[in-house]
């Protein structure tokens, strides 16, 4: 395995970065309570070509592999880690649309080039008040009538739940089944209504809330997969690729601008970054982000090579997250009484670590699933 990236892979790396930390990070603040920025963030992010990176190219994507979009979330979360998040969600659901489910209708296809480009906005609806990380607990179902499903129930923790044009919902294959499907539903079907946005520590300018299907009808075509469950765990397995990535440019772009600071910052006669002390924590957090990289390339080397990945998904999640944390806190110790400000980017960036360990699997999720894969290496075979 070759850890060295070539000249194409570093230029995609290095176009993320310089855009976001040109036109996304002076502005971070006000995309946290000004809802119709982001909008406009994300329409640039689109015209820059960050759209429909892992679909197809003759569907109208960028056919990137999941290392070159890899790249490109940890490039763009340098300037901003919510921008990163909100694109690599889009481009997860847009490429699952595009790739993912066999036999899918035709008519859906059709508008694959519209979200490839942006021009169309999705979301997906798994998750519920009562299931947070355990998708089989779903309670949400859709009855099977004549030739179209009726939905009933209510997702909560949806991005994008009332700006979707439309959803990918995952629900019980009848009230009392067992067995999950996902069904595309349009925004616009009756009985569909977004609930209210929740208000976060982070991320307050894209809305996040419930949505509920009262009898919604949809055509029996709409049906994506009649392996929900399966389909599910399989795109949790692609955003423990792309979280960690962003976590992973959060951390940096957070002990980059320290280091920056300290380097500048007197104190008793001299910079405060020519202290050994600074400088050995500086190398402590220096040296997990580039092992949390390394993972997070393997991870997507993984990924491209069509070998199983849930184990390796799993790590990377638990690891780059939880280095993302303590990188960011000992950051803003190191700010002093500058990581204090409300306002300070090193603020948010503790927040969004935060985030990145909650959502997607916590980090408890991640030892769980790494936990019973070593056990079960061990453990006497009944």
């Amino acid at each position: 395995m070759n850890f060295l990236l070539d000249k194409e892979h570093q230029a995609i790396f290095d176009k993320a970065k310089a855009y976001s930390l040109e036109y996304l990070a002076p502005i971070t603040q006000q995309l946290e309570s000004s809802p119709d920025l982001l909008k406009e963030k994300m329409k640039d992010l689109a015209e820059q070509g960050f759209y429909g990176l892992g679909i197809p190219i003759d569907m109208g994507g960028k056919g990137y592999s999941y290392l070159q979009m890899s790249l490109v979330y940890e490039g763009l979360a340098h300037g901003s880690g919510i921008m990163a998040f909100l694109l690599q969600l889009q481009n997860n659901i847009n490429m699952e649309i595009a790739t993912f489910y066999e036999g899918i209708a035709p008519e859906i296809l059709t508008l694959v080039p519209d979200l490839a480009c942006g021009n169309k906005t999705t979301a997906f609806a798994l998750t519920e008040g009562g299931s947070g990380c355990d998708p089989s607990a779903t309670e949400a179902y859709a009855e099977l009538d004549g030739d179209v499903y009726r939905i009933h129930g209510t997702k909560d923790w949806i991005t994008n739940a009332k700006d979707a044009d439309y959803f990918n919902v995952m629900v019980k294959d009848g009230k009392d089944s067992k067995n999950m499907i996902i069904l595309f539903v349009p925004a616009n079907v009756p009985g569909l209504r977004s609930l209210e946005n929740r208000e976060r520590m982070i991320g307050n300018g894209m809305f996040v809330g419930g949505v509920e299907f009262d009898n919604c009808v949809v055509p029996k075509s709409n049906l994506l997969s009649a392996e929900g469950f399966k389909e599910a765990l399989k795109a949790i397995d692609v955003a423990r690729v792309f979280t960690p990535a962003i976590a992973i440019g959060v951390a940096q772009q957070a002990v980059d601008s320290v280091c920056a600071y300290l380097g500048q910052r007197e104190s008793f006669g001299k910079p405060i970054l020519t202290n050994q002390g600074v400088q050995w924590q500086v190398a402590e957090m220096t040296t997990k982000i580039e092992a949390a990289r390394c993972l997070l390339y393997k991870t997507a080397a993984v990924m491209d090579s069509g070998e199983p990945v849930a184990l390796t998904a799993a790590m990377n999640k638990l690891f780059a997250t939880d280095v993302a944390m303590e990188v960011t806190v000992r950051c803003a110790q190191l700010f002093g009484a500058e990581g204090l400000m409300k306002s300070a980017p090193i603020v948010q960036a503790m927040a969004l670590a935060k985030m990145l360990q909650v959502i997607d699997g916590t980090t408890e999720i991640q030892k769980i699933v790494v936990g019973r894969s070593i056990a079960r290496q061990y453990l006497p075979r009944k």
